[in-house]
């Protein structure tokens, strides 16, 4: 239980931060739009966001904001039950399952509180590429999911040297 206590922390501290830091960009960004940071690269503008990632279905007629909330509310309790039942998670899965955890929460956060999610990281090059802005909290799922990928990926190929090795025993 002590290590699932620690995954548990790990994504209380990342939910906090996406929250602190989508108050601030509210409080700070939202009168002045946006902020160069590192010139024809990276600045902070705020955004909101009613749609999923890259704001697939924000321009939707149709008001998503419980729908969107309640997957999310699903696929929150999902990975928290997986995480808490999970016996003996190895740092990768719990790592990756407490990342998921947060994310999904901040957003589901804004969801309920907004009807919108607020973003306000952008990556730029000129103005030949922006990609879409985003929050702490899509940085931890995109994470948490790559890393889960990594973690099963490793868990296959495991099981299959085990397999190999059984059949070469017989």
């Amino acid at each position: 239980m002590k290590g699932k206590l620690s995954f548990l922390s790990v994504a209380l501290v990342v939910l906090i931060a996406d929250q602190v830091t989508k108050a601030w960009a509210t409080a700070s960004l939202k009168p002045v739009g946006s902020i160069e940071v590192i010139p024809n690269f990276f600045r902070l503008s705020y955004a909101l966001n009613r749609g999923v990632a890259f704001s697939l279905f924000s321009e939707s007629p149709f008001d998503l904001r419980w729908v969107l909330a309640a997957i999310s509310a699903l696929a929150a309790t999902l990975v928290l039950g997986y995480l808490v039942r999970a016996q003996n998670p190895k740092a990768i899965a719990g790592i990756s399952l407490a990342l998921l955890l947060s994310g999904i929460a901040g957003n589901l956060l804004d969801r309920i509180r907004l009807g919108e999610v607020v973003d306000f990281l952008d990556f730029h090059l000129g103005t030949a590429f922006t990609w879409p802005t985003f929050n702490i909290a899509d940085s931890a799922i995109c994470v948490g999911a790559a890393l889960l990928a990594i973690h099963l990926m490793r868990e296959e190929r495991a099981e299959r040297a085990r397999s190999a090795t059984q059949i070469v025993n017989q």
